[in-house]
Formats: structure tokens, sequence, C-alpha cells
């Protein structure tokens, strides 16, 4: 081989081996003793989305007798990092070099950033040339500001006008249906405050209080602490009105499409079978109740945790806590009304349980869009996707969770013989609701871990078990509605039947 064929790989070597020893040693790359002849120039537009890529182009000369090796270096908490191993330079040669940069807003208007292009020769010697890439994000934010406020006057009248005929429209079927209950006049106006709970079992008068509108409103004004709180961090993160205005937009966010579900599991269920509203309303309020429960619980426990690697800590909350704690807390509020007569069958028990855990997502998704993300970080388009995501997606799922219980729970009070015993499936249904949340909060790690590695626009593994789990809800509905026809016709038969 020639000296002119072995240049090329001797250079491709030299850059090779030093690219270790630029990994480990950035800081001593950056304390260079000479300067390097490098012509610098940053690209200037203004920043108006997050993440935006920058260019600086470069034009670096080796004017020394020995070969070296290029590299780019960032300063990142005051500490030096390496961002980039260019290559080799023969001496006395001049060479481009294009680097592009992704920046990301991180709640800072302006910011700067100190990099250097490094060139290490083979004597040891390094030299270099700092330059800065400062960041202006006074107009992304002026967009974002101003995007928040279009959103508040345009949607945020719309979707609350359209939900509140939604909520009459659902508070007036119920005041024209007659539940017929088991004893006369069981579900009136007056009843709904004041029960008739005269010679009934202990835990029938429990299942009233549980469904009683004094017990939720006591619900919701706990619901109404928590949302103080979130407020008020987020308040003063973002600021009084930014604040106020991402906690309004979350708000509509999170509730329209749990509504949506919680109506519609009501109306399937009053179509079948006439069950009040007051059962439903109950479990929804309780699955908020629920979500405020859990959030404390879990963070107290998670407090001896605080000291954990990101991961580490990830992994716990995810796998192991939460799911334990939420299921547990939503399926009391199941195990409670399961005392009530009227929670007699699976179908029952399928739509109750599914409200409540609606009503569980309604809150968490509330403090997840207000208090976990923030749309002047993501990006008011993918802040939205999120919402639109985890309202449909995480929704469903939180309902199907506690369907396991209650579901349980309702099949052993259909059934005759093993009716004394039906609140012991309260345990296999728990256990089952914690495992699927488990393999739940397993997909959405999976996901984020694509994510982040591959880019990936979309989730994957997340979506394909909630369609599962879908397709399982599904068939049990159509078994449980099957069930309650064949129960009612068996039911018609005996009164015909002359005795």
């Amino acid at each position: 081989m020639d000296g002119k064929a072995a240049a090329p790989v001797f250079l491709c070597l030299l850059a090779l081996s030093q690219l270790a020893f630029a990994e480990a040693s950035a800081n001593q790359l950056a304390d260079f003793s000479s300067p390097l002849d490098a012509t610098i120039k940053v690209e200037e537009k203004p920043l108006i989305e997050s993440p935006q890529a920058l260019y600086v182009s470069m034009e670096v000369e080796n004017s020394h007798n020995t070969p070296i090796t290029l590299y780019i270096i960032r300063q990142k908490n005051n500490e030096w990092e390496f961002v980039r191993l260019i290559g080799a330079m023969a001496p006395s040669t001049k060479t481009p070099v294009e680097l592009e940069v992704e920046l990301r807003y991180d709640k800072q208007s302006e910011q700067k950033t100190k990099y250097a292009i490094v060139g290490r020769g083979e004597d040891g010697t390094v030299y270099g040339k700092y330059f800065e890439i400062k960041e202006d994000w006074s107009v992304y934010e002026a967009n974002i500001r101003d995007s928040l406020s279009g959103s508040i006057v345009t949607w945020v009248p719309f979707i609350a006008v359209l939900t509140i005929i939604l909520i009459f429209i659902t508070m007036r079927m119920a005041y024209n249906s007659k539940s017929e209950g088991s004893t006369p006049n069981e579900y009136t106006i007056k009843t709904l405050l004041f029960p008739e709970i005269t010679g009934r079992p202990a835990e029938e008068k429990l299942a009233d209080v549980i469904i009683n509108p004094i017990t939720m409103a006591f619900e919701a004004l706990c619901v109404a602490v928590l949302v103080i709180v979130m407020f008020d961090s987020v308040a003063k993160e973002a600021g009084f009105d930014d604040g106020l205005k991402i906690m309004v937009l979350s708000a509509i966010g999170s509730f329209v499409v749990p509504f949506l579900y919680f109506a519609a599991a009501w109306y399937f269920e009053k179509r079948e079978e006439s069950k009040p509203l007051r059962f439903f309303a109950g479990m929804f309020v309780w699955g908020m109740f629920a979500a405020f429960l859990s959030l404390i619980i879990t963070s107290t426990l998670l407090s001896g945790v605080k000291d954990a690697s990101a991961i580490s800590f990830a992994v716990v909350t995810t796998m192991l806590i939460a799911p334990v704690v939420e299921e547990v807390m939503k399926g009391i509020g199941v195990l409670l009304v399961s005392g009530h007569h009227d929670y007699n069958d699976t179908l029952t028990g399928l739509l109750l349980g599914f409200t409540c855990g609606v009503g569980f997502a309604f809150i968490e998704n509330w403090f997840y869009f207000a208090f976990r993300t923030d749309p002047f970080q993501m990006g008011l388009g993918n802040w939205t996707m999120l919402i639109l995501y985890r309202s449909f997606f995480n929704t469903l799922a939180h309902g199907f969770f506690v369907a396991t219980v209650s579901t349980a729970i309702g099949y052993c009070k259909g059934i005759e013989r093993i009716r004394k015993y039906a609140k012991l499936a309260f345990i296999p249904g728990t256990f089952l609701a914690i495992t699927i949340h488990m393999m739940y909060n397993l997909s959405a790690l999976a996901d984020s871990f694509v994510f982040a590695n591959k880019s990936i626009p979309f989730f994957i593994f997340n979506p394909m078990l909630i369609i599962l789990l879908a397709t399982l809800f599904f068939l049990v509905l159509v078994f449980a509605t099957i069930d309650e026809k064949r129960r009612k016709e068996a039911a018609k038969r005996e009164i015909m039947v002359p005795k």
C-alpha cells in the first residue's frame, strides 16, 4: 500500500481511536491551549416552534503540520459533553462543517448555550474555538399564548354549551323515566335525599349513603381542594393568566369524553333494566373521589423512594404502587354499592364499574394535562393530541379495569345459590384489575421508550392492549345483555304460570 492510499486509513483509525477519549474527556477538550482557525456562522431565524432545528456553518483550517481529530462539544450544567465526532483532518487542509442543533423550549424566554469546535493532535495538543447559540423564544411564547386565548374564546363556550345541553337532556330523561325498584315509590325525588331504609340490612343502607347527593357533594368538595392545589402549582409555574387558561382547557378536555361514556353506560342500562341515574352518578363521583384518595396515598408512599433513579422511580410508580392503590380505591366504591338489592346481575355490575372508572379517569387526566404536561414545552398541537389520546383511550382503560371487579360481583349476585358470597368476588376481581392495570402501564412505558429511541410519532403497544380489552368488554356486555333478557323472560313466565 502506497503513502497516498494509507493516509485515509490512518486518518480514519486516528479518529476512531480518539472517540472514546473525547466522550470521557470533554471537559479536558474544552480547556484547549491553542486557537483553531475556524470561521463560524450561526443561523439567525425566529424560534416559532419547539423543537426547532438551527444550523451552524463552519469552515475549519488545519494550519498545523500534524493531523487533528475534530469534535463538537457543548456546555451543559457547568459540564462539557460530547456532541459529535466530525472526523480526522489532514495537515494544511480546509474542511466545511455543518452542524444541526435541535432546540427545545425549556421554560426560559432567553437562553445561551456555549459550544466549541476542538481539534486534538497526535501529540495531545488541543486546538479550539468557542461559539454561542442564543435562543430567543419570545415569539414562540406569544404564539402559544395567542393560541391558548383563541381556544378559550372559540372552543370553550361551544363545548361548554354542548356539555350543558347533554347534561340537561340526561337529567330530563332521568326525571321522566320511572325506575321500578323492588318496592313502590322506591326511586323518587324525595328518596334521592331520604331513602327508605327502615328494616333494610346494613349493607343496603351503606349503599344508599354512597349514592346520596350529600355524599357526592362531599366527595366533589374534596376533589375541589385538589383542583385548587393543582391550580396554585400551575399558576406558580406558568403565571396566573396562562395557568388559568391551562386549567380551563384541561378541565374541558378531560371531562367531555368521560361524561359521554357515563351517559352512554346509563342509557344502555336504562333501556335494559331501567336502573335509576343516581347509581351511575354515585359511581362516577366515587371514581373522582378515588382519584383524590389515590393521589394522596400514592404521594405518601412514594415519598420514601424519592431518592431513587428516574427509571427506578417510574417503574415503582407505574408498575407497583399506582395500580394497587388505584384499583383498590375504585373497587371499594363498587363493593359498597354492591350491597344494594338492585345491584343484582352481571350487566349492572359491568356498567356501574365502567362508570366508576371513567369518573376516575376524568380527574386523573385533568391532573395529568394541567400538572404533568406543558403546552409551552410540548407545543399546543402535541398537547391537544395528547389530550385527545388520553381522553379516549386512558378513560376506556380505567373503565375496563374497574369493570373486572364489578362484573365478578354482579355475576355472583345474579346466581341464587352463591349470592350471599358475592362480595368475596371483590378479591379475585381486584387482583385481576391490578394485573391488567400493570400490563397497561407496562405497555405505556414500552411506547414511551419506542417513541424516545425511534422517534415514532404514534403509540403501538398501549392502543393494542386497549383494543383487546375493548373486545373482551364488548363480548361480556353481549353475554350480560342476553343473560338479562333470558332472566326477564323467565320471570314473566313464572308470573304467568297459575299457582
